[in-house]
């Protein structure tokens, strides 16, 4: 396993492979320079939303390996397949209120032109406690993804999405 180290001044690569999947937490370290140095760079973007959101984030899911990326229902066209995406809240319970208001701080300063984003969602689910879960997914924008894909601020709420707006 790889050690644990800092990416950027708040986030580890630890933060960014982590998993609530202890089989597959090994495997979800295994990375290559390439995807190592694009987890610097998607570390570089939380450190932006950090920034925004004026809290601590808590990093629920950055890199997935493929096992890992099957076994919580992804896409296999999921950016965090390629280290390009996060779910993250900011520090204290994850509260509706808490995470909208996160999402919508991120929102804003993107629009004042102090950084790009491939996606930024409010994502909420049904979780197995039949509890509502909520978080924030950012992603890597242009070289990583489609320019004309960028800049999208969606809302998505069990599975279902909705673009809100389109930051350019």
């Amino acid at each position: 396993m790889t050690n644990d180290r800092h990416l950027t001044d708040h986030f580890t690569f630890h933060q960014l492979t982590r998993t609530d999947h202890a089989d597959l937490q090994e495997v979800n370290r295994h990375v290559t320079p390439e995807e190592e140095l694009k987890l610097v760079v998607l570390a570089e973007l939380l450190e932006h939303c950090r920034e925004a959101v004026g809290l601590e984030l808590d990093v629920h899911s950055g890199r997935r390996c493929p096992a890992l990326n099957k076994r919580v229902g992804s896409s296999d066209k999921s950016q965090h397949l390629r280290c390009e995406a996060a779910d993250f809240s900011p520090a204290g319970p994850d509260t509706e209120a808490s995470v909208v208001d996160a999402w919508q701080k991120v929102a804003t300063a993107s629009r004042s032109g102090k950084f790009k984003f491939g996606q930024l969602i409010v994502e909420s689910a049904a979780g197995r406690d039949g509890a509502r879960k909520v978080w924030v997914h950012v992603s890597l924008g242009a070289p990583y993804r489609d320019p004309a894909r960028c800049g999208e601020v969606l809302e998505m709420k069990d599975g279902a999405y909705k673009l809100i707006s389109k930051i350019v």
